[in-house]
């Protein structure tokens, strides 16, 4: 049930695919995760600003959505796994890339 979703600014020349694909994988790999039940999914978005807007116009935001239930270290360790591997893809430091975690209210979660 974890979804991956990235967010990215549209005018990057990233190979997204692979990108998402690297993502899948490595969450597969983390405590309590079955690869079968992720969902990993990018949306360009063509508008962007950042701080001052005179710093750069390209981002990469990825949202790790989770049910409730695991610890703080395990969601940083995840986070940080995907933030590296975004890394692999986005190698210009002027280039934001942020990761969060965010709990989904367990109760009004269906699937």
């Amino acid at each position: 049930m974890p979804h991956i979703i990235v967010e990215y600014s549209a005018t990057m020349k990233l190979d997204m695919p692979e990108l998402l694909n690297q993502l899948h994988v490595a969450l597969a790999q983390q405590d309590t995760i079955k690869i079968k039940a992720i969902k990993t999914r990018a949306i360009p978005v063509h508008d962007v600003i950042i701080g001052d807007g005179r710093w750069s116009d390209k981002m990469v935001h990825i949202a790790l959505k989770l049910l409730p239930g695991r610890d703080d270290a395990l969601k940083r360790t995840m986070a940080q796994e995907l933030h590296d591997v975004t890394k692999l893809f986005v190698q210009d430091d002027s280039i934001s890339i942020t990761v969060e975690v965010i709990e989904l209210h367990e109760a009004s979660y269906i699937k």
